[in-house]
């Protein structure tokens, strides 16, 4: 009958230490997902330190892009009225401008059209567009350094 009591204290000694043993492997279980934890938060601050950054060279981006386009636009602007204005002169100096309004209406001149003419033949043997450059039409070459030089 004596071994009853010290087989309940052996008992209660047992399960005192598989709880001790067990409140021990939570324990560093907790510090373990603690650090990992810790880890994780510092990665994500790095991650949001380089995305801030990203963000941050995007609007710098964005800025100069807006400033390019104001500025074309503005070009774009001042080419279209530069334009208007020459437009609006050129129209001025046809309507107000005897010499002008005359060289307008007159014929096209002989140099200009003798350019252009054509003989009435469907023949393409008979067509011959202009005047063509004689065989030597060019000087010879010379010597570098020569008289020309």
């Amino acid at each position: 009958m004596r071994l009853i009591p010290w087989g309940i204290a052996l008992l209660v000694a047992a399960l005192a230490l598989w709880r001790i043993e067990a409140v021990d492997s939570a324990r560093a279980l907790a510090e373990q997902a603690s650090s990992n934890v810790s880890e994780q938060l510092t990665t994500e601050r790095q991650r949001t330190a380089e995305q801030a950054g990203v963000i941050d060279d995007q609007r710098t981006q964005l800025k100069q892009a807006q400033a390019a386009d104001r500025l074309f636009r503005s070009l774009a602007q001042t080419i279209a009225r530069d334009g208007d204005v020459t437009r609006n002169a050129l129209q001025e100096l046809k309507e107000n401008d005897q010499a002008i309004a005359d060289y307008l209406a007159g014929v096209v001149p002989a140099a200009y059209g003798v350019q252009f003419a054509r003989p009435e033949t469907t023949d393409p043997t008979q067509y011959k567009p202009g005047a063509t450059l004689p065989a030597g039409g060019l000087s010879p070459a010379g010597t570098p350094g020569g008289a020309g030089q």
